[in-house]
């Protein structure tokens, strides 16, 4: 990881700075290829009847995210970095089949544990990633019992 920032150029002292730049840059990336992004994600026959490159889709999809997680773990760590990949996405599959639903309750999640995580972080004097990761997967247990008791009573 300190390659890719070395190579980009960046001094120690502007990375988080130029690091978030480039999060923006790529996040922009992503919102205006969303849809064909979504289309090889959800339905590859579709987009191959098409006439879409699936791979090439895949590879700038892949390279672009293996960029971001590359420039973040040096950054929040490895444990955190992948706890915010998985966990939320996890929880919302648990509720939802729809994508927008998915993307609601993965955020909202996402969100609602790491405040609980940093405030918990904060009163107790502990390391704040390894609290934020600690309160993801209590979400995700918390939020698997709910989905259990929702499907007893239906």
């Amino acid at each position: 990881a300190d390659l890719v920032i070395l190579a980009l150029g960046v001094r120690p002292d502007t990375t988080l700075a130029k690091t978030a730049g480039l999060f923006a840059v790529v996040g922009a990336f992503h919102f205006a290829l969303r849809r064909k992004f979504l289309l090889i994600s959800m339905d590859e026959a579709e987009a191959e009847r098409q006439g879409v490159r699936v791979r090439l889709w895949d590879f700038l999809f892949y390279g672009s995210f293996g960029l971001v997680v590359t420039l973040a773990v040096p950054i929040a760590g490895v444990l955190l970095v992948f706890s915010y990949l998985i966990v939320p996405a996890v929880s919302a599959m648990l509720f939802s089949e729809r994508l927008g639903v998915r993307l609601a309750i993965g955020w909202s999640m996402g969100a609602f544990t790491s405040a609980i995580g940093v405030y918990l972080s904060y009163l107790w004097d502990l390391p704040t990633g390894a609290t934020i990761v600690t309160t993801l997967g209590a979400g995700l247990l918390l939020l698997s019992g709910v989905r259990q008791l929702t499907r007893r009573a239906a």
